[in-house]
């Protein structure tokens, strides 16, 4: 009976699961009428004022419902920076992201796959196969988690080898020991920092100065290419969970849009 029990519950969590991907969908899509929208008004992508507003009501109505506010304000901050990325993408994108845009235009399955190889740092070789530094990966496998045909990895590949410049970054691509995804078992702090302007000198000596201030060492900081990435975020990992003053501090900084926890 009771394993019958659990069996039901866990069904009834999956369906609430598929339910919040689905509403993150339907917000996702609503990005083209945005850009276009924010474009003939001559409005820029992220409005702080409306952000602000937003985490406050989200942060009111989790008290009401008994969730914590703290958890559903990170949760919030990270669908608005994941969405306000997605416009910024839509609207020609940043820096070097931009121009690879361009190099795929028409050909969306074959930036997905491009989109794959600068996520976990995969190359593309001379012979047109990804590897992970010096391991051959299956294009298979690629196309799996990019959501396409193994000849679209084959293409893509093909493509880049072709471009000069998009050839001498992905050639030399390079996987890093990301230590975010292991953090918790370890008994590690992760903060996700979004910049005001990730081109701007000296954010990580802020952010991490802050951070040291509190008596905290880092062992982990990566930071996402502002020309490569739409949305860039510093993601600092500590040798202990952040409390609520040293979340504050990082939100004064001058250089911070917003900080995420988890």
């Amino acid at each position: 009976m009771s394993e019958r029990k659990l069996g039901a519950l866990r069904r009834e969590i999956d369906r609430i699961d598929e339910q919040l991907i689905d509403l993150l969908a339907q917000r996702l899509r609503l990005v083209e009428d945005l850009v276009a929208l924010k474009k003939k008004l001559g409005a820029g992508i992220r409005d702080e004022a409306r952000e602000r507003a937003i985490v406050a009501l989200a942060k009111e109505r989790a008290k009401k419902k008994g969730l914590d506010p703290a958890f559903i304000e990170s949760l919030m901050r990270l669908t608005i920076a994941q969405m306000a990325g997605a416009q910024i993408e839509r609207a020609g994108g940043a820096g070097m992201w931009a121009q690879v845009q361009g190099a795929f235009e028409g050909h969306p399955a074959q930036l997905n796959v491009v989109r794959v190889l600068f996520k976990y740092g995969l190359r593309v070789r001379d012979d047109g196969e990804i590897a992970c530094g010096d391991i051959r990966i299956p294009a298979v496998q690629i196309a799996k988690e990019a959501g396409v045909d193994r000849r679209v990895v084959d293409a893509a590949a093909r493509a880049i080898l072709q471009n000069r410049e998009l050839r001498e970054v992905f050639a030399n691509l390079e996987p890093i020991a990301y230590l975010k995804g292991v953090s918790r078992r370890l008994g590690l702090g992760v903060v996700e920092i979004l910049p005001r302007d990730a081109t701007r000198p000296g954010i990580i000596s802020e952010v991490t100065g802050a951070i040291s201030r509190f008596g905290i060492s880092i062992r982990q900081a990566i930071a996402d290419d502002p020309y490569f990435v739409p949305q860039p975020k510093l993601t600092i990992i500590t040798d202990e969970p952040v409390k609520g003053e040293v979340i504050e501090a990082l939100r004064k900084l001058p250089s911070v849009q917003s900080v995420i926890v988890y």
